[in-house]
């Protein structure tokens, strides 16, 4: 398979599955990156010195390592970025909007270790009912067949039939959902009696339930991040019947171009924004500390080092009494008077941890 050589990874998406009948995450991944080279994650940073950046982690005998930068998409320029970003992004935006679906594939059995490992599940399921047959005293069951296919799960074009509307109830019992899904409408203790909960669908429809909700939640918080950088809202795709007219389900994949354009847009811009931000925190850094080693210059010739020092360590002091207090309730009030603080007078405060508790960024906040 050869990679696509759209600039969308809604269109390379749709490309793909329209040239195959299913194809899985990794399948797509592999097809539309391949002949390119991954950006490796380096192992150090340089600064503008040319000295390896370090980070300040220390062990028993005092040393440090090198600063290990953080993870890095593999192909940052591509669409697809990376399979994470595949798989949570855009995959699951397509989905929520009813364009693909994830479907259950039987594949027959290709390879020599898949081979092994039916054979090895089948004797493990053997063993086991040999054992449950011996402690009920029954008799011994005939072994497992191993299987030839293979379950996987993949995606395929179109919404999933568990959220396709629309369908009539002729259309409905001809593909025999009719009677399923009014059985599992009911609770339990309506069933008609020799009707038997089907514990596995129960399970399926739950897990449906909650893939839906996530994949809601994705696509409603990509739409805010673009109207919240000044964009304008894009209705969202919603489930179609599977006889929707070919200019109808090309539009909502229109509409899916459109709305990743502005996802991504929201995302350059807010990259931009904490780019500014970081660096409006070092500048802030910087004066913040330029002013304290004027400061300490000041004090220095003014001859006030030690008594600076020496008022510190007061009310380091203090600071441990009051702890020492409040977590016991013993009187120290003559351990207060003995560093000159009288009954009812306030504690004083040590500015430089004052600032620390403060919450970082000398003052700057993050926009809301």
């Amino acid at each position: 398979m050869s990679g696509p050589s759209q600039s969308s990874a809604t269109r390379i998406v749709q490309s793909l599955l329209s040239s195959h009948p299913h194809l899985s995450t990794q399948q797509m991944y592999q097809a539309a990156t391949e002949g390119l080279r991954p950006v490796l994650r380096p192992a150090h940073v340089l600064d503008n010195q040319g000295r390896i950046r370090m980070k300040r982690v220390s062990n028993m005998r005092e040393g440090r390592r090198p600063w290990v930068p953080m993870p890095t998409a593999p192909f940052p320029d591509h669409p697809f970025k990376s399979v994470n970003f595949l798989k949570r992004t855009i995959l699951a935006s397509l989905e929520s909007q009813g364009l693909i679906h994830k479907a259950r594939i039987e594949r027959p059995i290709e390879t020599e270790q898949e081979r092994q490992e039916a054979i090895a599940n089948a004797m493990r399921l053997t063993r086991k009912d040999e054992r449950t047959a011996m402690r009920l005293k029954e008799p011994v069951p005939i072994p497992r067949v191993p299987k030839t296919t293979v379950t996987e799960f993949a995606w395929k074009m179109g919404p999933s039939p568990q959220r396709a509307t629309g369908l009539s109830e002729v259309d409905a019992d001809q593909i025999g959902f009719e009677k399923n899904n009014r059985k599992k409408d009911k609770p339990p203790h309506q069933l008609e009696e020799g009707e038997e909960v089907d514990e596995e669908e129960l399970e399926w429809r739950k897990l449906n339930e909650l893939d839906e909700k996530d994949d809601q939640d994705l696509a409603m918080r990509m739409q805010r991040a673009w109207e919240r950088n000044r964009g304008e809202p894009l209705p969202l795709g919603t489930s179609a019947i599977q006889d929707e007219p070919v200019d109808e389900i090309q539009k909502r994949w229109d509409q899916a171009v459109r709305l990743e354009e502005k996802f991504s847009e929201s995302q350059m811009i807010e990259q931009q924004q904490i780019a500014e931000r970081q660096q409006a925190r070092r500048a802030a850094f910087k004066l913040e500390r330029e002013r304290k080693k004027q400061e300490r210059l000041e004090d220095q010739l003014a001859g006030r080092t030690e008594a600076i020092r020496a008022e510190k360590k007061r009310i380091e002091a203090l600071e441990a009494i009051e702890s020492y207090a409040r977590q016991t309730g013993e009187d120290v009030s003559g351990w207060y008077a003995e560093l000159g603080i009288n009954e009812g007078e306030e504690l004083p405060v040590n500015e430089d941890r004052k600032k620390r508790r403060g919450g970082g960024g000398f003052g700057l906040r993050r926009d809301a």
